[in-house]
């Protein structure tokens, strides 16, 4: 059954969401692999925790239960059990040392606390595994975002990613789609369209911001969504660190017009999806 006042936070890092869903009144079910933030999180929560508020699994998410090599960043927290995505972050010269956490399939977190109101996923390359188990459920989330593709060119994905993320939430019901720019700051309306209490989310890499009524943009059927994102990946191939053409004459243009114009880098977008109809 869904729980209307319940949102699950897989990739709950430094807090951040997490302390916005409380700050509007929801229940949160937190997922975060790293050990210290955990500990951090139970200090930094205690009070939710024991208010029956916030719940907290210390553990990773993978196809299977059992103990999993997690690599840990040695300034940032940033973990991830995907090679690619670490080898991605040395590249810009972040340094990781790898310890044993315990591992589960988001299905049996599921199964504990239910379906959400929103779901929320940022786990450094493994989003996909938290909405392929929804198959397995007969309700759904009315909102879930997951990181996107689009800002890692240098995984080689191709644009095949894009299209294969959008179709695995359509074929479990999400008709309607956008992307979320993580580093805009966003005013959100009060009284609040979503949940009991103003607040306002931190503008940050590390942090989801804005969901459901209150994400910023037009919502659109797939087939604009498969374009706009296509469009997204060409901007992060010209403007990124390690683009495909960053290094090219029409990637020095593109990074020199959009600081001109814009003042603002090419940013981290989520895919945002929501079920219903386009009105």
């Amino acid at each position: 059954m869904v729980r209307s006042d319940l949102i699950i936070d897989v990739g709950m890092h430094l807090g951040h969401d997490t302390r916005f869903y409380l700050a509007k009144g929801f229940k949160v079910a937190a997922v975060e692999a790293n050990p210290d933030l955990v500990e951090r999180a139970e200090s930094t929560f205690a009070r939710e925790i024991a208010d029956g508020r916030l719940q907290i699994f210390g553990v990773a998410i993978a196809e299977q239960r059992g103990i999993a090599p997690l690599a840990v960043a040695e300034q940032s927290g940033l973990s991830s059990l995907s090679r690619a995505e670490v080898e991605r972050a040395e590249k810009h010269g972040m340094r990781f040392h790898y310890v044993d956490v315990p591992a589960v399939p988001f299905e049996e977190i599921l199964k504990e606390v239910g379906i959400p109101y929103y779901l929320k996923v940022d786990i450094e390359g493994f989003d996909r595994l938290c909405v392929q188990a929804l198959r397995n459920f007969d309700e759904r989330p009315a909102y879930v975002s997951m990181e996107s593709s689009i800002k890692s060119p240098e995984l080689r994905l191709g644009f095949d990613a894009i299209f294969d993320e959008l179709a695995e939430l359509w074929t479990l019901g999400y008709r309607r789609f956008k992307y979320v720019n993580q580093m805009r700051v966003h005013q959100l309306p009060d009284p609040p369209s979503e949940g009991w209490r103003f607040a306002q989310p931190v503008a940050s890499v590390d942090a989801s911001g804005p969901f459901g009524k209150e994400t910023p943009g037009i919502w659109e059927p797939v087939e604009r969504t498969i374009v706009r994102g296509w469009a997204l990946r060409i901007q992060h191939e010209l403007g990124a660190r390690n683009g495909r053409w960053a290094s090219l004459p029409p990637g020095f243009l593109y990074r020199g017009l959009r600081s001109r114009v814009f003042k603002r880098p090419t940013g981290f977008f989520d895919l945002h999806a929501s079920l219903g109809s386009i009105d």
